[in-house]
């Protein structure tokens, strides 16, 4: 059983700024809370020159692009979505993303890595126990996004063409 945690891939030139308005509250972006947040938001952004959108956005908080939605639809059939609509109001370049809330699973092994105040995790080992039967989640606890994914569902968003990721295979005892 492998996993995978998933990231956004920073090389690119992605929006950034995003949610400079505060249009959602990001003390609510977890699923105890998400009734906090209307259904659809438009979030500022700003954007480069070049500006390419991944189908994953991890920062300010988890925004995953309709094929990814879909993928998650089916492997996590309990995950519900908000609607984000980015906009940069300057060139009038504009997005949809879908919010979603996923499980958040107390997965951690005891030889996880942390940073230094405890708030990063620098090396995720994962408890066996506590995954086996979890194909998308969030580490709980955090308030950065880990979306960790098992194999057989991050294949087939790969096979569903989504660009702009990173993929860190994660240790599971």
């Amino acid at each position: 059983m492998k996993f995978f945690w998933v990231g956004t891939d920073k090389r690119n030139h992605i929006p950034y700024g995003i949610n400079v308005n505060r249009a959602v509250d990001l003390r609510y972006a977890n699923r105890m809370n998400a009734y906090r947040i209307p259904n659809c938001c438009v979030v500022d952004m700003k954007t480069p020159m070049e500006v390419f959108f991944p189908d994953i956005l991890i920062e300010p908080f988890l925004m995953v692009s309709e094929e990814v939605a879909d993928v998650m639809e089916m492997y996590t059939p309990k995950t519900f979505f908000k609607t984000i609509y980015l906009l940069e109001t300057e060139s009038e370049i504009h997005a949809t993303y879908f919010m979603p809330f996923v499980e958040e699973v107390e997965c951690l092994s005891e030889q996880t890595k942390k940073s230094r105040g405890g708030t990063e995790l620098l090396d995720i080992v994962l408890r066996t126990e506590a995954v086996a039967d979890k194909p998308i989640f969030r580490v709980a606890g955090y308030t950065h996004a880990y979306l960790i994914v098992r194999l057989d569902a991050i294949e087939s968003m790969l096979r569903r063409g989504i660009r702009g990721i990173t993929l860190k295979e994660l240790t599971v005892i």
